[in-house]
């Protein structure tokens, strides 16, 4: 995976990654609201801390009014729709966003690209209102849920956690094939022959301590 330092920043990388869903939901014909590629994006990067890669978009998500957001999503919104190269039109209470132009300097690396595009298949074509609500069954939103609303998402939750059950099973099977472990009498002898050759210096380190001190 390429790391952010791949783009001058990660607003850059946001662009990028928000560029590429309207461009992939364009080709498939899907219709991309402001809701929906929030929850989109969201979906990229659980499946990359899945797959042990960095998240994709640049976005640090927040438990908002409709679950995982950024207010940099709005921002970067508006700037595209200024620049005309993007295009909101009216779409039942919200905003239809349609991709009309392009910037240049913005790709996608391809690995994160194929990350994109697998979500955007898989997904593209639910309303925004099923994205929401299946973004509020992830692990970082029912953490989320339980810290309060407004609260920075934690991505790592969606790693995979390591499966120690069959671990500590096979380990007890190991434990139990062993031969019995006797205490070994000889080894109570090295340590008291080894004690008493000791003492002899033990005795002069605690004389000169005593000596310093007087």
């Amino acid at each position: 995976m390429v790391d952010s330092q791949a783009f001058s920043s990660a607003r850059d990388r946001t662009a990028a990654a928000y560029l590429a869903v309207l461009r992939l939901a364009r080709e498939r014909g899907y219709i991309i609201t402001r809701l929906k590629i929030a929850k989109l994006l969201y979906l990229a990067d659980l499946a990359a801390v899945r797959a042990g890669d960095d998240p994709v978009s640049g976005i640090e998500w927040r438990w908002l009014n409709h679950g995982p957001f950024n207010n940099t999503l709005q921002y970067l919104e508006n700037e595209l729709t200024e620049k005309r190269v993007v295009r909101k039109d009216p779409y039942f209470i919200g905003y239809q966003i349609r991709l009309v132009g392009d910037v240049s300097g913005l790709d996608m690396p391809a690995p994160e690209m194929a990350i994109l595009e697998r979500v955007v298949a898989e997904f593209g074509s639910l309303a925004a209102t099923s994205l929401k609500d299946l973004s509020y069954q992830t692990p970082p939103m029912i953490d989320a849920q339980e810290r309060g609303q407004g609260v920075v998402l934690d991505l790592s939750l969606a790693r995979p956690r390591p499966k120690l059950g069959g671990l500590v099973t096979r380990m007890s099977a190991v434990l139990r094939r062993l031969p019995e472990q006797e205490t070994d009498p000889g080894v109570f002898v090295e340590i008291e022959r080894e004690m008493d050759e000791l003492a002899e210096a033990r005795r002069r380190a605690t004389g000169a301590l005593l000596r310093d001190d007087q």
